[in-house]
């Protein structure tokens, strides 16, 4: 089912994988983190904050797998296996961040395009972002729990500051250079992977509702 923001999907699979796409730019490259959130919208510690240089969280739910680049574009995941979360983790917001060391805003690197797949690959929702402006990090999707059920909500709510101010809001204790710290290598060739979603007719998950 491909969202429009602020709708959700039901998540009825355990272990997800969140992929994340968008143009591939020789000067210009962005990264895919995830914090993990308690009731009140905030981290317990730095070790709920996900990303290149903190791969998996304590939990061990939660693991940034890296980037690869196929062709024109570029993808960053994120894996998380919703039966190892820690009871109070109640949502886990799926960032994406430019790389500081660019003058740059998310404008610059086109759509973003997310999809959620289950562990055999196949999609369970979509989103794409296409109205950038001068953004330069963007809470993209949110997993959540309701009533005792995971689901995935469409964002799209976009941070001018960047990734140290993103994670501010959410409680990471952040040095100067945090940005610079989360920028990773570039991407490695696809190899495997879920197959690509059809943008214009994507598959409705079982059960879906908003």
């Amino acid at each position: 089912m491909q969202l429009s923001k602020g709708q959700n999907a039901p998540l009825d699979q355990a272990d997800i994988t969140v992929h994340c796409s968008w143009r591939q730019s020789p000067t210009i490259d962005a990264d895919l983190s995830a914090l993990l959130l308690t009731s009140d919208g905030k981290v317990r510690g730095d070790f709920d904050f996900v990303f290149y240089n903190q791969a998996e969280s304590r939990d061990d739910s939660t693991h940034h797998v890296g980037k690869r680049s196929g062709g024109t574009s570029v993808e960053d995941c994120i894996t998380v296996d919703l039966h190892r979360l820690d009871p109070e983790i109640e949502r886990i917001a799926i960032v994406l961040s430019l790389d500081a060391a660019a003058p740059a805003t998310l404008a610059d690197i086109g759509q973003a395009d997310i999809a959620v797949y289950d562990a055999v690959g196949s999609a369970l929702a979509a989103f794409t972002i296409d109205d950038w402006s001068s953004e330069t990090a963007a809470v993209t999707v949110e997993i959540y729990r309701r009533d005792h059920r995971w689901k995935v909500r469409a964002v799209g709510q976009g941070y001018h500051d960047g990734l140290a101010g993103l994670a501010r809001d959410f409680g990471v204790t952040v040095d100067d250079n945090i940005d610079a710290q989360t920028s990773q290598p570039a991407a490695a060739p696809v190899v495997n992977g879920p197959p690509p979603i059809n943008w214009s007719n994507p598959p409705v998950p079982a059960g879906y509702e908003l």
